[in-house]
């Protein structure tokens, strides 16, 4: 059923809407500091959660800026949910997994699986710079998308600012260009995506960090500093994408400063897939998981 709508949906011109997302913030208002001891506590919560399944990704719509309900992709956007019900993002999580746990291959997993499941669908997914450096997780992730070379054209591999990607990550980041897959520079402007890498990286997207979009300021040539991060990412990749658009006001400066996509709360929040598609995972993580 889901499909049929999905095609009426295209067929028509309209945008495509999925049940929203559960923000650990809508239940019980928002999440006090913790000290040591509940981080301690959070930790084992999201361990435990992960454990028993509780792993999964929302996503989020890329729209095109002359017609929003043309969709681009959606972003895939980790998600645990504990045992009382509370969806908990990437943000809360993320920085207290340790090192052996390898997030970017669970998801990539699970992104692989919802592609098959459904060929209407273009997903990105999230992969570190620091997994692309690494010998044996570049392995594993090379190997999961060459198994299934029919997905690579509707992958787009986003890479995240939280590592500089340099030397063998670059030319490693080449090997899953040439298999068919997109590749986006994530918070582009913020941590190691800075415009001296940027020049180094053959993308296809080039994608905005959302800050530059809630603190734009004017310059002496009357173009404000959004349209010369454009302009600059736009020298690099055909498309380019503007974070964070939650305001009327910052989705016509995205559109005044030159770029060609847009993605916020404005737009489209980020929602769940429909359920089946990611109960379990078709794609094992044999081949050397750490």
């Amino acid at each position: 059923m889901f499909r049929t709508r999905l095609r009426r949906f295209k067929a028509r011109g309209l945008p495509i809407e999925f049940p929203p997302a559960v923000d650990p913030s809508a239940i019980g208002g928002l999440m006090p500091a913790r000290s040591k001891q509940s981080d301690s506590a959070h930790n084992a919560l999201i361990l435990k959660a992960i454990a028993g399944g509780g792993l999964s990704f929302a996503i989020q719509q890329v729209h095109k800026i002359e017609n929003i309900s043309n969709i681009l992709y959606a972003e895939s956007l980790a998600r645990v949910t504990d045992t009382e019900g509370v969806v908990h993002t990437a943000s809360s999580f993320v920085p207290q997994l340790h090192d052996g746990f390898n997030l970017d291959l669970r998801i990539l997993d699970m992104v692989l699986s919802a592609l098959a499941a459904d060929t209407t669908l273009i997903l990105g997914c999230n992969l570190t710079a620091a997994n692309l450096s690494a010998s044996d997780r570049f392995a594993d992730i090379f190997g999961r998308i060459t198994r299934h070379p029919e997905l690579s054209s509707r992958l787009v591999v986003e890479i995240t600012e939280t590592h500089p990607l340099v030397g063998a990550a670059i030319e490693r980041l080449k090997m899953i260009r040439a298999l068919g897959c997109r590749i986006a520079i994530d918070d582009f402007g913020v941590g190691f995506a800075t415009p001296a890498n940027l020049l180094q990286v053959s993308a296809d997207i080039v994608k905005i960090d959302a800050s530059f979009v809630r603190d734009n300021r004017s310059g002496r040539d009357g173009r404000d500093s959004l349209y010369h991060m454009v302009g600059f990412a736009s020298c690099i990749a055909p498309v380019v994408v503007v974070e964070g658009i939650e305001t009327q006001a910052q989705f016509e400066a995205a559109r005044t400063a030159g770029a060609t996509h847009v993605q916020g709360f404005l737009l489209s929040r980020p929602a769940w897939l429909p359920r089946p598609r990611q109960e379990k995972s078709k794609f094992s993580s044999r081949g050397g998981e750490r």
